[in-house]
């Protein structure tokens, strides 16, 4: 169906947002109620059971589950954001990948409002890239919220292993060229750094998005401009 939209005359790129929703709705219209009463079930015989450990995977998952199937908003606030990210942390932990997340989020930002599920695709690239040669006591990711000249930035900062620089090229070149072409091309392909960064320039215009500083095996920051 994505295919399709190149033939449309789409003179207001924003609208492209829309599209791109319609297209993909079908493929999340699972029955989200059963999986979360199923869940829910587990959960009451997991507290039964006496098994903390089982409970408190079940209610990180179910929280990320809701989160994803039921705010039915294009914006968050930055915690609401954050408390995502932590419970999927605490999922990875389970998972006996333990990375050190630190936050530095402004107590007076925190209510901030900001396209819903725009951290999370950056700190998994973090992740499943940056430290894509092993996870140990030493990996650490921060995400840093401040002011600079009227325009909020947030900053997600990993000491992974790096961007290589072809990749870093191709995708400033993707950056640049900020068409319906390339937009449905990452959307296909989901590349989370250039599906954020299309999305936040569809949402407030061409003078915001990502900036990313690099060095192979010493580590990202990708810098989120945002209006403020």
């Amino acid at each position: 169906m994505c295919e399709d939209f190149e033939k449309f005359p789409i003179a207001n790129l924003k609208l492209l947002e829309y599209y791109l929703a319609d297209a993909i709705a079908p493929k999340l219209h699972m029955n989200q109620d059963f999986m979360i009463n199923i869940l829910t079930t587990i959960d009451s015989y997991a507290i039964q059971a006496g098994i903390e450990e089982i409970s408190n995977i079940i209610q990180s998952y179910s929280f990320i589950l809701r989160y994803i199937f039921y705010v039915d908003r294009k914006f968050a606030a930055i915690n609401e954001e954050i408390t995502y990210i932590e419970k999927y942390w605490k999922l990875l932990g389970y998972r006996d990948q333990h990375i050190n997340l630190i936050l530095k989020i402004p107590k007076e930002l925190k209510d901030i409002q900001i396209l819903r599920l725009s951290l999370f695709p950056l700190v998994e690239n973090c992740i499943y890239h940056g430290f894509k040669n092993g996870i140990d006591e030493n990996c650490c990711i921060e995400i840093k919220a401040f002011i600079l000249q009227s325009n909020l930035i947030i900053e997600i900062k990993d000491n992974g292993f790096g961007i290589p620089a072809e990749i870093l090229n191709n995708i400033f070149t993707e950056m640049e060229e900020n068409n319906i072409n390339s937009i449905l091309r990452n959307k296909k392909s989901g590349n989370g750094i250039m599906n954020v960064h299309n999305r936040i320039r569809l949402a407030y215009g061409k003078n915001y998005g990502l900036k990313i500083n690099t060095k192979e095996k010493l580590g990202t920051i990708i810098s989120m401009k945002l209006p403020y």
